[in-house]
């Protein structure tokens, strides 16, 4: 049977607003990341015809492997953004994730960081200000520009963007954060 390829029969819901509902911008000042070599399972939505708009971009699995897990950055408050977007031509659009983080001071772990993992394909996982956990997967990173500063009371730090050729994706679940191990003798 053929697949029809008609927009007779494509999913459409109303996308309703409540003014006197709290909707809040900005991202908490927190990610975690695993690189993608270390997640054991990521389970993406089966989608029909009836499937939800906002079940259509939820995972319902993010399972590293074993003795893997995420880690956590700390963030500058309000220097840190999520972007979800499409790009392509007109008739041929793809999804891109894009998030831009900023992790304060210039030490050597950050630079240490950046140097290691600017070439490794990870998964992201974002929390907005409303608490919603979001995941932006195959991410590789696009930018890094740490600094001093310039003056005192300006902020010092790595500002980074990582960009997914891939959309954003909804996670609904608990994120494994792993803790360091301690460091062995000579490392």
């Amino acid at each position: 049977m053929a697949e029809d390829c008609s927009f007779a029969t494509v999913r459409t819901e109303n996308l309703t607003y409540c003014p006197n509902k709290s909707n809040v911008g900005g991202v908490k000042a927190k990610c975690w990341y695993i690189p993608m070599a270390q997640l054991k399972t990521i389970t993406k939505p089966t989608l029909t015809q009836n499937t939800p708009y906002a079940e259509s971009i939820t995972l319902t699995a993010l399972t590293p492997d074993t003795s893997k897990g995420f880690k956590r950055i700390d963030l500058v408050i309000d220097e840190n953004e999520l972007k979800s977007g499409l790009v392509g031509a007109k008739g041929n659009m793809k999804d891109q994730a894009q998030f831009d983080g900023m992790i304060p001071n210039f030490v050597k772990e950050n630079i240490g960081f950046i140097s290691r993992h600017r070439n490794t394909p990870m998964c992201w996982v974002v929390e907005d200000s409303a608490g919603q956990k979001w995941v932006v997967l195959e991410a590789y990173m696009t930018k890094a520009d740490a600094t001093t500063a310039k003056k005192y009371d300006e902020n010092s730090g790595t500002a980074f963007n990582v960009t997914a050729n891939d959309a954003l994706w909804a996670f609904d679940g608990d994120i494994v954060e792993l803790a360091d191990s301690p460091a062995a003798p000579g490392e």
